[in-house]
């Protein structure tokens, strides 16, 4: 006899809708994002992997939080994860908005050039007057983690919007 429990299953939807798959998105891109700015910045200078975590932070918590030698705790790490993945979301549904409708080709090289886009809006508009300590931030990595992070949210998007066969 088969168990009863196995003939349960919870009803999934086909597909999801725009805003959804891009919050979805977001935060997917954002955990990549995360995950290669803390790793690029670990290789580059050894002992400094909290340093994206500590800028991200100081944008709420002020210029005491920012590296370096600003010490790392708990509270900064919260800060930062809250500020990190609100903006993702916010920004994967930006991504989610310009390639819902495009092929899958198309649409991840929308969402990377929207991840300069941001990268550029961020770095060299809003941080040198609202946040300086981002100055040290200005790499060819940081670059390429926002591309990562748009096409991360592309496809994100992308995948969710297709009925599940």
């Amino acid at each position: 006899m088969r168990d009863p429990l196995l003939k349960l299953s919870l009803p999934l939807p086909t597909a999801v809708s725009e805003p959804v798959a891009g919050v979805v998105g977001g935060l997917v891109a954002g955990a990549a994002y995360l995950l290669a700015q803390v790793s690029f910045t670990a290789a580059a200078r050894p002992g400094s992997a909290a340093e994206p975590l500590q800028r991200i932070a100081a944008i709420l918590m002020g210029p005491d939080a920012a590296p370096p030698p600003s010490e790392f705790t708990f509270t900064v790490l919260g800060m930062a994860l809250i500020i990190h993945f609100g903006l993702a979301m916010a920004f994967g549904r930006l991504v989610s908005a310009l390639v819902w409708r495009r092929r899958a080709g198309s649409g991840l090289l929308v969402g990377a050039a929207v991840g300069v886009a941001l990268y550029a809006f961020d770095f060299w508009l809003i941080a040198p007057t609202a946040f300086p300590w981002f100055e040290d931030a200005l790499r060819a990595v940081t670059v390429a983690d926002h591309a990562l992070f748009g096409a991360v949210a592309a496809a994100v998007c992308m995948t969710l919007r297709r009925p599940a066969r």
